[in-house]
């Protein structure tokens, strides 16, 4: 009786698990802002936040029901809270409102970057994705692809450095985003997301793209890269860019296990039932593994304090391929916020390697 109990204990442990493997890398939940940080004080030109989530280390949007605005870098410290630099504000802010602290850092669409913009639609393998397309006088384009349960507002922070290197760019939605296809309210962690990637880039091919580079955020660079490993289009990609990628995300089971005390054994079960419930192929998805399969330049922005894809998989992946890939370990930013703390690295890094990856695609043809 004992080893049977034992035994369904475990079965259901399991389960359990596996649903919350569910809820934590593959539910599709696009959730609206929650307004818990308040604004203790407001000057012509500053604003003070609260000691914690206040000092987030550099540039960030503040939301609120009624208006947005940019802040700065912490100017000063005291026991009460911070004071941040407003760089930018439209709408009313007062003390006592309660606001969210926005690592997009701008509102709305690339208008709110300064840059001119069209909405497209892409016809892709579940229907129609919307998009938005800048234009650029080179015939190497940059296809960025936003974080699971994020919103193409991400990608607002580069696209002016991007629009200066001259690049036309297509920032997209994917299945499960809000406007675009449904995918069942779950996601593949980039499989088969990477097949609406393919839609973007064969969009971008029949436009007069010559070559492309992906860019891709947390399970966006999943994607991306599992683009690069099942596509026949993958010979067009010239270069990848990879922030807080989710390089492994059996990694992030792992973590998120002993973090909870969830004994390795059950994890693993875990996984394994995550396969058999959700077809999850946890190798294929593990990048790592997968390192000496690609052959593209590779930039990568991972922060050391990000809490939902471990540094230390970037770390590997980064060790696995030293010659292709070029790593930007920002000391301080969280998941995604590589650009927040420091946008002046960040927006050279990101010039440097676009520059280069024309510049190689030139010498080639001439050749």
């Amino acid at each position: 009786m004992g080893v049977a109990l034992a035994v369904v204990a475990l079965a259901a442990a399991t389960w359990i698990y596996s649903g919350q493997i569910h809820s934590l890398l593959l539910r599709s939940d696009h959730r609206l802002p929650v307004y818990d940080v308040e604004v203790l004080a407001v000057g012509e030109s500053e604003v003070t936040l609260p000691r914690g989530t206040g000092e987030a280390p550099g540039t960030w949007g503040l939301e609120w029901e009624t208006g947005y605005a940019r802040v700065g870098p912490v100017a000063a410290t005291g026991e009460a809270g911070v004071v941040r630099p407003l760089l930018e504000s439209a709408g009313q802010l007062r003390p006592g409102m309660l606001v969210f602290l926005d690592v997009y850092a701008y509102e709305a669409d690339p208008a709110s970057v300064g840059l001119a913009f069209d909405n497209v639609i892409i016809e892709g393998p579940e229907g129609n994705y919307p998009a938005w397309h800048t234009p650029g006088s080179g015939s190497t384009w940059v296809i960025l692809v936003h974080d699971r349960n994020g919103y193409r507002r991400e990608a607002l922070r580069v696209l002016p450095t991007l629009a200066a290197a001259r690049c036309p760019t297509l920032t997209i939605t994917y299945r499960n985003d809000p406007g675009a296809p449904d995918g069942g309210g779950r996601y593949g962690l980039g499989d088969p997301e990477w097949k609406d990637v393919e839609a973007a880039v064969e969009y971008a091919a029949e436009e007069g793209a010559a070559a492309v580079i992906l860019y891709g955020w947390g399970m966006g660079g999943t994607a991306a890269a599992m683009f690069l490993h099942e596509s026949a289009e993958a010979d067009l990609v010239a270069g990848l860019i990879l922030d807080a990628p989710i390089l492994d995300p059996g990694a992030v089971v792992d973590a998120h296990a002993h973090a909870h005390n969830v004994p390795g054994l059950i994890a693993g079960w875990a996984k394994g039932l995550a396969t058999l419930r959700w077809g999850v192929d946890w190798g294929a998805l593990n990048q790592v593994d997968r390192a000496a399969e690609f052959e593209v330049p590779v930039l990568l922005f991972h922060g050391d304090a990000d809490s939902v894809a471990a540094v230390a998989v970037s770390d590997r992946f980064a060790a696995a391929r030293p010659a292709l890939v070029r790593y930007e370990r920002v000391p301080g930013a969280g998941h995604g916020a590589a650009w927040n703390a420091d946008p002046a690295r960040y927006e050279a890094a990101v010039t440097d390697f676009v520059t280069r990856v024309i510049t190689d695609l030139a010498l080639r043809r001439s050749g």
